[in-house]
């Protein structure tokens, strides 16, 4: 299962739903969640902000991505970090954040217990540019938002869905969208907790003469 969180939390978040999530289950937290993290201080174990979620991860065996504003010196980035079983596999930034912002260079995919996971930050996932790391063998994309519900955001995970052959989950402020691999949303759900079931996908996305074709994925 795929559980999101928004407006709650990490401790309380545990206190209230812990109970319903199971090994290998995939937790996504907006950014308020987590809020601004001086990230030198935080990875020099000055802080320990993400010790307690580390902690859980670890301990309950699930895979976490959390975003976050993360603070390096006087730059400040639209990010969103990766933690599976209790190990930081990287952090994510957003590539076209607004004014007040520092950008990234690429979107990020990671290796994860569950797959191979691309993860989108805020407005990235409108730039079809920057899809080729969704489109290249990844089971499920991932799209944080810390904006309420947008629809040219959940449009363009539709076209991305229908590109890919991948489930697309977008998790903004108030509410998870899961759109299916065939470019249709599946569900939307409202509140501070959601949870999705998204079935593996197997087809990888490859672009031929300029048109989408799919071939099997190898385990």
């Amino acid at each position: 299962m795929i559980f999101c969180f928004s407006d709650i939390d990490f401790d309380k978040a545990v206190e209230e739903y812990g109970a319903m999530i199971s090994p290998n289950d995939i937790l996504l937290f907006t950014r308020e969640v987590v809020g601004l993290v001086d990230m030198p201080a935080e990875l020099g174990g000055k802080t320990n902000v993400f010790r307690g979620i580390m902690e859980y991860s670890r301990d309950k065996g699930v895979i976490v991505v959390a975003a976050m504003r993360a603070k390096i010196g006087e730059k400040i980035f639209n990010s969103a970090m990766v933690i599976d079983n209790g190990r930081i596999l990287g952090v994510s930034d957003e590539i076209t954040p607004p004014k007040g912002y520092v950008g990234s260079s690429t979107v990020r995919s990671y290796c994860t217990s569950r797959g191979k996971i691309c993860v989108f930050v805020d407005s990235d996932i409108c730039y079809p540019a920057l899809w080729q790391t969704a489109l290249n063998g990844c089971r499920y994309i991932f799209s944080l938002n810390s904006s309420g519900t947008d629809n040219e955001r959940i449009s363009c995970a539709k076209t991305l869905a229908a590109a890919s052959g991948k489930y697309v989950l977008c998790k903004f402020a108030d509410s998870g969208v899961c759109v299916s691999s065939y470019g249709k949303i599946e569900s939307i759900k409202w509140g501070r907790m959601s949870a999705f079931y998204m079935p593996l996908t197997f087809a990888v996305g490859r672009s031929v003469k300029g048109k989408i074709k799919f071939v099997e994925e190898k385990e």
